[in-house]
C-alpha cells in the first residue's frame, strides 16, 4: 500500500512540474523534432532585368527648309532651277535620315525580342510573375515601335511633311515651266529682229525646221551651262514648257517618261528616242553599274548613255534607281541624274515628279 502510494504520489511531481514550467498540454502530447520539420528554403533575391535597348531617333533638324525659296527669284526658269535644288535635297534627307531611321527601327524591335527569349524568358532566377512582367512591358514597347506606333509620330510627321512639299515643288515646276496643264510662262529671252529681206514663205518653213534641229534653244544652251538645272526632276515636261524649239511635242509618251528635258532639248526626236531607249534597256538590267550606250542615227557625233549609280526600295515596296545620262553633243557633255522608281514588279520605272 505504502508502495503504491509513494508511486502515486512520483507521477503527480512529474505531472506538476511539466505543467507548471517544463511544458504545456499540447508539449505533454508531443512536439515534432527538428528532423521532422519540413524544409524552407532561404529566400533568393532576383538579379536586376535588363535595360531595354536604346531606341533609335529621328534627326528632324536637318529638314531642309527650302520649298519656298524659288519666291526669291524673278525668272520663271530660274525659278524652276530653284525648286528643282529644294527638291534633290528633300529627296537627298528622305534616303539619308528617313530609310536608315525605319531600317534601324525594325533592328530595335528584333532586339527588344531577343532580349526577352535570349535573357529573361525562361530564366530560372527570375520568378514567373517577374518573367510575365518584363515579357509585357517588352510587348508594349514593341508594339509603340510599330509604323503607326507612337514612338513613330515623329517619322509619320516627317514624311507626311515630306510628301507635301514634293507634290507642292512638282506643282510649282510645273507652274514655272508650263508642264501638267499650267500655260508656259512669258519667256525672258529676247526673240531676233526679223530681217528686212525676209526669205519667201516657200522656204521659209523648210529653214526654221533644219534650225531647230541644228541649233539649239538659248535656253537649252543655258540649261547645259547651269550643270543640270532641270536634270531629275520631271522627265515629261513639254520642250516648248522652258522655250524649247522642237520639242513640245516630242518628250512625251516613252521620251517623256524617261528623259529629262535637258537632255531632250539638245536631240531631235529620232536621237531622243534612242536614249530613251537606252535608259529602257538599262531599268531592265536594275545592277548598280549597268550601261546602256546609244549613237545618233541622224548626226555624226552625237551620243550618250544611261548608267545606274544606285538602287534602294521605298519603304511602301517600290524600287528606285538613280540613273546618270550622259548626252555628247558637238564635242560638248552634258551629264545628268534622275531618280526613276516602279510600284511593283513588272512595271516599267519612270522618272519622279
Amino acid at each position: 500500500m505504502r508502495t503504491k502510494l509513494r508511486h502515486g504520489l512520483a507521477v503527480g511531481v512529474v505531472f506538476m512540474a511539466l505543467m507548471s514550467g517544463h511544458g504545456d498540454a499540447t508539449a505533454w502530447q508531443g512536439q515534432p523534432s527538428e528532423g521532422d520539420k519540413a524544409f524552407v528554403p532561404p529566400p533568393v533575391t532576383e538579379p536586376a532585368l535588363p535595360a531595354l535597348p536604346i531606341r533609335p531617333v529621328l534627326d528632324t533638324e536637318s529638314y531642309p527648309a527650302c520649298r519656298e525659296d524659288y519666291r526669291k527669284i524673278d525668272a520663271p526658269f530660274d525659278k524652276a532651277a530653284a525648286i528643282n535644288r529644294c527638291t534633290v535635297a528633300i529627296d537627298t534627307y528622305y534616303r539619308n535620315k528617313m530609310l536608315p531611321y525605319r531600317e534601324a527601327m525594325i533592328v530595335y524591335q528584333g532586339a527588344l525580342s531577343s532580349l526577352y527569349t535570349e535573357k529573361v524568358g525562361g530564366n530560372m532566377r527570375y520568378s514567373p510573375a517577374t518573367q510575365d512582367r518584363f515579357y509585357k512591358a517588352v510587348m508594349v514597347e514593341h508594339a509603340a515601335s510599330d509604323p503607326g506606333g507612337a514612338n513613330l509620330a515623329a517619322y509619320r510627321a516627317v514624311e507626311a511633311q515630306y510628301q507635301t512639299d514634293r507634290a507642292y515643288l512638282a506643282d510649282r515646276f510645273c507652274f514655272n515651266t508650263g508642264c501638267n496643264g499650267y500655260p508656259v510662262p512669258a519667256s525672258p529671252v529676247k526673240m531676233a529682229v526679223p530681217d528686212a529681206t525676209e526669205k519667201p514663205a516657200e522656204t521659209k518653213g523648210t529653214e526654221e525646221k533644219r534650225a531647230s534641229n541644228d541649233n539649239p534653244d538659248p535656253k537649252c544652251k543655258r540649261a547645259r551651262k547651269r550643270g543640270g538645272a532641270l536634270g531629275g526632276l520631271i522627265g515629261g515636261v513639254a520642250g516648248s514648257a522652258v522655250g524649247l524649239k522642237g520639242v513640245g511635242t516630242l518628250v512625251s509618251g516613252l521620251v517623256g517618261a524617261v528623259l529629262v528635258a535637258e537632255i531632250a532639248c539638245q536631240l531631235d526626236e529620232k536621237e531622243q528616242k534612242a536614249a530613251a531607249e537606252a535608259t529602257v534597256a538599262v531599268t531592265k538590267k536594275e545592277e548598280v553599274g549597268a550601261t546602256a550606250k546609244w549613237t545618233s542615227p541622224t548626226r555624226e557625233g552625237v551620243a550618250g548613255s544611261s548608267t545606274i549609280t544606285a538602287l534602294n526600295t521605298e519603304p511602301n515596296g517600290s524600287k528606285c534607281l538613280a540613273i546618270t545620262d550622259i548626252a555628247i553633243v558637238e564635242g560638248e557633255e552634258t551629264r545628268v541624274s534622275k531618280r526613276m522608281c516602279r510600284a511593283k514588279p513588272g512595271e516599267p520605272y519612270s522618272i519622279m515628279a
